[in-house]
């Protein structure tokens, strides 16, 4: 097809998962992951990591028996923080799933990672060091431990990537904006190959606090696996939750050349801002409702077209009833027919690891035809009218998936992803492209 001037246009390539690595509450690789989330397991226990007695939140989701040592050397992992443990850890697996040739060209390999504290937890604990015994004894490597984007650094240090790298941290929705980034390069073909995940360990007595203070967290103990609640009627806040997850992305015309199973199709996305409160949706859904929309329409399908929805659904007592009622001004009479499933029911609140973790969720639940379901909500809130999908997991055939992720700051952003194939033609896609 001939442009202005005559120059050839080509068609945008399609954006496909083909690798996946997790570190989370649930399970420590896909296959446990996966098991967790189609048992319905519940991510929140007692804390262990430190003494939790005194705080009005006691629960948490806690990654136990995880050792990075597993996945690096111990040398590596004593320089890391444990944001970066999860994330090295997770690409590690990714990587090896989809299995990227890590001998071509390195400079098409993009990183794209989101975290809302990163290493924040090893700057608490230093700080403390240098409080009680000076500047001398504090750890040489704090500086490369705490900055902001440690984490993408760390993976194309530790991979050789030398495409972009970038890290976002914008809140809870900061994975799911790098997974967008990601797919705007590719897109674009500035990279064959994106390295996109998610990374957050706030289970640190400080942080812990502050998200106390905060007062957003549940103060339930008695019974921690029915936690948290979301859209349940007594839901009373979130779990606080850490982990990783790394996604492979990259072109269908890679993919399809290199021979790679492909999970789903990362087909649009969208974000934009409520400009309303630090740490809640408005309530009127307006953005939330255009952020759905517009990521339907970058992904070039119609809302009825959607027909599973993964929501941010916190467990939060506002939030839940924002999010529902924008969910509801989108689908409209479609509503009472549309499963909507929330993750963090089992697998906690991970903050800005979310998007890519919840991300690993879908693009399972395409790949296996399988509509999740939402634990914990033992009666739905009037002021929730949904389908919240409530029942054991249910087979369907999946055409298409939004996903959500709203978080402090007023920060929206959705996702849409559906299977692959989807109306996909080969030649669209001609080997002549691949640096254009």
């Amino acid at each position: 097809m001939l442009g202005l001037g005559g120059r050839v246009m080509r068609h945008k390539p399609r954006i496909v998962i083909t690798g996946i690595g997790v570190v989370s509450p649930i399970g420590i690789g896909k296959k446990q992951f996966w098991h967790g989330l189609f048992e319905g397991r519940a991510a929140a226990k007692e804390i262990t990591l430190f003494d939790a007695t005194t705080y009005p939140t006691r629960v948490a989701g806690e990654v136990r028996n995880f050792d990075p040592v597993e996945f690096m050397s111990f040398k590596e992992a004593r320089r890391m923080d444990r944001s970066s443990q999860m994330i090295v850890s997770a690409a590690k697996m990714a990587v090896e799933d989809s299995k990227l040739d890590l001998n071509s060209d390195m400079s098409r390999i993009g990183v794209f990672t989101g975290t809302a504290i990163g290493g924040q937890a090893w700057a608490f604990r230093e700080y403390e060091v240098f409080r009680e015994k000076g500047l001398k004894r504090i750890n040489p490597f704090t500086a490369i431990s705490t900055f902001p984007n440690a984490s993408s650094a760390q993976l194309c240090a530790k991979f050789g990537f030398k495409g972009p790298s970038d890290t976002i941290s914008s809140g809870c929705v900061s994975s799911t904006v790098a997974l967008g980034y990601a797919l705007d390069h590719l897109k674009m073909r500035r990279v064959d190959v994106a390295i996109v995940g998610g990374t957050e360990a706030p289970l640190e007595p400080g942080i812990f606090g502050a998200y106390c203070a905060a007062r957003i967290m549940t103060q339930r103990h008695e019974d921690p696996y029915r936690l948290p609640r979301p859209f349940d009627s007594q839901r009373d806040g979130i779990v606080l939750s850490e982990g990783a997850a790394v996604l492979v992305c990259e072109t269908a015309e890679s993919a399809v050349t290199r021979g790679a199973s492909i999970y789903a199709e990362i087909a649009g996305w969208s974000h934009n801002s409520d400009s309303f409160s630090m740490t809640m949706l408005n309530p009127d859904g307006i953005q939330a409702t255009t952020v759905m929309l517009n990521a339907i329409s970058d992904a070039g399908l119609r809302i009825e077209e959607i027909d599973y929805i993964q929501a941010h659904a916190p467990g939060s007592i506002a939030d839940d009833k924002s999010e529902a009622h924008a969910i509801q001004q989108a689908l409209g009479d479609r509503t009472k027919d549309v499963p909507v499933v929330a993750v963090k029911s089992m697998i906690g609140h991970t903050q800005g690891a979310t998007g890519a973790m919840e991300t690993v969720a879908a693009a399972l639940s395409i790949h296996k035809n399988t509509i999740l379901q939402s634990i914990n909500c033992e009666k739905l809130d009037p002021a929730c009218f949904l389908n919240v999908h409530r029942d054991k997991p249910s087979y369907k055939s999946i055409h298409g998936l939004l996903l959500n992720t709203f978080g402090f700051g007023g920060k929206n952003a959705s996702l849409v992803l559906r299977p692959f194939p989807y109306d996909w033609h080969p030649e669209m896609y001609p080997p002549d492209v691949r640096h254009n």
